[in-house]
């Protein structure tokens, strides 16, 4: 059972189609990698919501994988099932790429890497290393081409907008200062930022402004609210602006193909070709 869609592509890319019972919704397309194996994935929840303790457990799963596993989708409050709960029906409960609802924060924890090291986990937990591994390599491969490429290229100062009018949303901490530095910038919040004042988004100078967008959110429209109300930021005046859904900077099999959309957006003269997701 998997209860975060970037854990299910991991399963996915593992060969382990067979494995899963059902999944929670999911919020995104499916990578083209993976996609034909999720077709007809029994889904449980919603795209934004968890399902209740008494659906997770009819389905009496023996493995239940989620992305943090305080709060969130194991909130008994909100009428889920907790780990305990579920370790007392007898599954084994397993965090990927995050454990604790402050972990987002810390780039040691939740970084580009975390995926492998998810990839890993289920590589050993289901006798699949071997696919683990070639997975791993691909990966790592790609982060590869992007370290080299932007070596030696100046710091560019980067803000990661989400939405909201006000105060606006922006991501930040974690995998996504990690993103942004390994692609050649720094983020102009601090990693425990995510709602700010139009006023603090206006005076962080940002060079280059990244865009996530969900699916069903308009780019353009983002972008028209940016230009209207921060004309004197040097992205806005100097058309630095661009999309990086916000799927392919999650802790996924995408997230090189996130790293690559950033240092192309921060550094235009590269074009790295975006691999395949």
């Amino acid at each position: 059972m998997s209860l975060w869609q970037s854990n299910t592509e991991a399963l996915l890319a593992l060969g382990l189609r067979d494995k899963i019972v059902a999944v929670q919704a999911d919020y995104a397309p499916y990578p083209d990698s993976v996609a034909k194996a999720a077709d007809g994935l029994q889904t449980i929840g919603s795209m934004m919501g968890f399902p209740s303790k008494e659906v997770l457990l009819s389905e009496k799963p023996d493995f239940v994988t989620g992305q943090v596993l305080e709060g969130f989708a194991f909130d008994a409050s909100q009428g889920y099932a907790s780990v305990e709960q579920l370790e007392q029906a007898g599954a084994t409960v397993y965090g990927a790429n995050l454990c604790g609802a402050t972990d987002s924060q810390s780039t040691k924890i939740w970084n580009i890497d975390s995926v492998s090291k998810t990839l890993r986990d289920y590589g050993t937990i289901f006798n699949v290393s071997a696919k683990a591994d070639e997975v791993i390599a691909r990966l790592d491969a790609e982060k590869e081409e992007v370290v080299k490429a932007v070596q030696g290229k100046p710091t560019v100062k980067t803000a990661y907008f989400n939405g909201g009018s006000g105060p606006v949303i922006v991501l930040a901490g974690g995998i996504y200062d990690d993103l942004i530095s390994t692609a050649g910038g720094k983020n102009v919040f601090s990693s425990d930022s995510v709602y700010v004042s139009k006023e603090e988004f206006a005076a962080s100078d940002a060079d280059v402004i990244l865009v996530g967008t969900f699916p069903g959110q308009g780019f353009a429209t983002q972008k028209a609210f940016l230009e209207e109300n921060f004309p004197d930021l040097p992205a806005v005046k100097n058309g630095r602006i661009s999309e990086v859904p916000t799927q392919e900077t999650d802790s996924s099999i995408s997230v090189m193909v996130g790293l690559t959309k950033i240092a192309n957006a921060l550094h235009p003269d590269l074009d790295l070709p975006v691999p395949s997701s």
